[in-house]
């Protein structure tokens, strides 16, 4: 059976989620809002009911957080969904994946039955991903769709808006933008077109995980076949609710991009302080390199057992087991992380 691999994996072999300080998952530290905590609490009873099959409040509360027109949204029981959504229903022979990048596009694709061909970011650019040769690749690789990160994971790279409409001006492009809402940097929203496809996750933003909620917006007929073809019900009520109060609290959102500008900057700086590779990233992770694989392997036993979890890349196609993803969180959080690493590179 495939290995399920992802961050967040906080559960033991009986299933039972531990207590862990997790880096690896890219949730945002300010964790659950009040205002969507007391939301659920006062929801909770309503469960008795099924959810809005139109989802009209959190569709209407979407388009206006957004500026994107109702009819073009497809709501998501988390940005995942969609990409096992869109290739079913669309597909593709083949797909580029630039990688390294998310595992779940690969995955979604083989599960369509869609090739699979890979354009790899090179590290001497900070992997990130030059147009130019992407298209080349892309004429001769004879791939009709391409699935590419924006900000991409682990990299944390983003690629232009103008970059991408040349190329989904050859080929239908899906943009995940699940982490996005952490940035002040402009939207592919706003420039869908018949090739042009923008999906975002709401759970890292607003940390709600465990409820799965995200979006896309595409262009009207596509989305009405994609609307057409998912379960009217794939996103639950307190989800709905969630969303709903989550997406009028303009004060959280920008309460995090401030903590992001301030504390990424601290945080890259005290780990270039260690003997590591650190890769430039616009957004909440950061990807780092140390010498060796045994080496990066002793780092995450050492430090699960003081129940500190940090990102294995080595399942990221174009990356190896020297390479380490780290979510920042709070500074309190941050120093203990820094300070488990120094034990372990600078040893007194």
């Amino acid at each position: 059976m495939e290995k399920f691999q992802h961050g967040g994996d906080i559960y033991n072999t009986s299933g039972v989620a531990e207590k862990f300080l997790d880096f690896s998952a890219n949730i945002n530290p300010h964790g659950l809002s009040e205002k969507i905590f007391q939301a659920l609490q006062e929801n909770l009873r309503e469960i008795v009911n099924y959810p809005d099959a139109n989802a009209t409040e959190l569709k209407s509360k979407i388009a206006h957080r957004y500026n994107v027109p109702t009819e073009n949204l497809i709501l998501l029981n988390g940005a995942a969904e969609f990409f096992y959504l869109y290739l079913f229903v669309t597909r593709p022979k083949k797909i580029l994946l630039p990688v390294p990048s998310f595992s779940e596009y690969e995955r979604a694709a083989h599960a369509a039955n869609c090739e699979v061909e890979y354009f790899f970011l090179a590290e001497e650019d900070n992997f990130k991903l030059d147009a130019e040769k992407f298209l080349a690749q892309l004429k001769t690789s004879g791939a009709d769709c391409v699935i590419l990160g924006r900000p991409n994971n682990p990299t944390g790279n983003l690629i232009s808006i103008a970059d991408l409409q040349k190329i989904s001006a050859e080929v239908p492009v899906v943009a995940d933008e699940s982490f996005i809402d952490f940035l002040s940097a402009e939207s592919v929203r706003n420039f869908v077109n018949k090739n042009l496809i923008a999906v975002q996750s709401l759970t890292k933003i607003f940390a709600i995980p465990g409820l799965r909620l995200g979006f896309a917006v595409a262009e009207k007929n596509l989305a009405e076949k994609l609307n057409a073809a998912k379960d009217v019900w794939n996103v639950n009520f307190l989800a709905q609710k969630a969303g709903s109060i989550a997406l009028s609290d303009e004060k959280f959102l920008a309460e995090t991009r401030s903590w992001l500008e301030v504390e990424k900057k601290f945080f890259i700086e005290q780990l270039e302080n260690l003997p590591v590779k650190v890769f430039e990233s616009g957004v909440n992770f950061v990807l780092f390199k140390v010498e060796s694989e045994k080496l990066a392997q002793e780092i995450l036993q050492s430090l699960r057992t003081e129940k500190i979890l940090l990102r294995d890349c080595a399942n990221f196609v174009g990356l190896d087991g020297r390479f380490l993803r780290t979510a920042i969180r709070s500074r309190t959080e941050n120093i203990l992380l820094l300070e488990a690493l120094k034990k372990k590179f600078l040893p007194q």
